[in-house]
This record gives C-alpha cells, structure tokens and sequence, in this order.
C-alpha cells in the first residue's frame, strides 16, 4: 500500500472538494463544527479579532492557552476572539498542527500543508513531532543539537507540547 493512501496530503488551500473539510465529511466527521473553527481562524487572520460561538469553547481555549490568541466570553453566549501572535503562525499551526491532530483523534490520519504567503513559496515545511524522555533540559539540548545539524539554515519551531499533549483524551485518563 502506498504512503499516499495511509496518509493523504491535503493543501490547506485546496479546493472546496479536495480539503480537510471534505476529507473529515467523507469520513462521517462533522464538516461543519470544523469549518466554524477554520472560519474563526480565517476571520482571525485577516482581521485580529471575531466573535465566535459557545461551541467553539474548547478548540479556542486550547489555542488561548498555546498563546495564539485570546478568549473572553461576552454576556450574549459568544466568545470575543482576538489574535495575540502573527497570523501566519496560528494559520501555520492550526493547519500543520491542530487540524490533522483534530483529525487523528477521530481515527484519520492526514497531513494538511498550510497556506504560505508570497515570500515563502520556495520555502519547503515539514511538521515533526519528536518524543524526547527525560526533562526540559534534555528537550532543550535535543532541540539545541537539532537545529545546530543544519548550518546556513534559519529552522522555525512553530509549536512545542510539553507533556501527553499528543496523547489521545482516553489514554491521558486511563493513565
């Protein structure tokens, strides 16, 4: 079987009908609670601040508490949302990152390029998730001796989890 069919490669500025959004739907996953987050995202992007629903709760608050942005419920039941970081990185990382991981979670597994901007379209981008035993300081030296094998080059880490961010919620639970 070939790598392709395991692990699909979706551009995130892929069609209407080749996205993640129709990749999750074909797959019996709800399209539209995905679309409403990628759209906050979007909206966060060009503007730096939208309001979103209550059911978006828990995708914004796990991005508020990786410092991508800001979370303040209002008195109507919505949530005022604003950007705290350049908006590449949260477009970066939602769809490198946090959309395939959302993805994997229910059982796909896919891999989602994110949209570059003119100035980085010969850049080439990878997303790599390393389990390093041990402590901080082993992740810092880890990472340190990592980006040293590459001279000439300027690495950007986008994201770190600490801890069994990675995991699935059931197996964090039954631990």
């Amino acid at each position: 079987m070939r790598a392709e069919q395991n692990y699909p490669t979706i551009p995130a500025i892929a069609s209407a009908e080749q996205s993640a959004l129709a990749y999750a739907h074909q797959s019996g996953l709800n399209a539209v609670w995905l679309d409403a987050v990628a759209q906050v995202i979007y909206r966060l992007a060009q503007h730096g601040q939208t309001v979103a629903s209550f059911e978006l709760k828990e995708p914004l608050q796990d991005l508020a508490r990786l410092g991508y942005l800001e979370v303040e419920l209002s008195n109507s039941g919505t949530f005022a949302v604003s950007l705290l970081r350049q908006p590449a990185l949260l477009t970066n990382y939602f769809w490198s990152v946090w959309v395939p991981h959302h993805l994997l979670s229910h059982g796909l597994k896919v891999t989602v390029m994110p949209r570059f901007s003119s100035a980085q379209e010969d850049a080439h981008h990878c997303t790599v998730v390393f389990r390093i035993p041990g402590s901080r300081e082993a992740a810092r030296e880890f990472l340190t001796d990592l980006a040293t094998q590459y001279p000439g080059c300027t690495p950007e880490i986008v994201a770190i989890q600490a801890g069994d961010a990675l995991c699935p919620k059931e197996a964090r639970s039954n631990a």
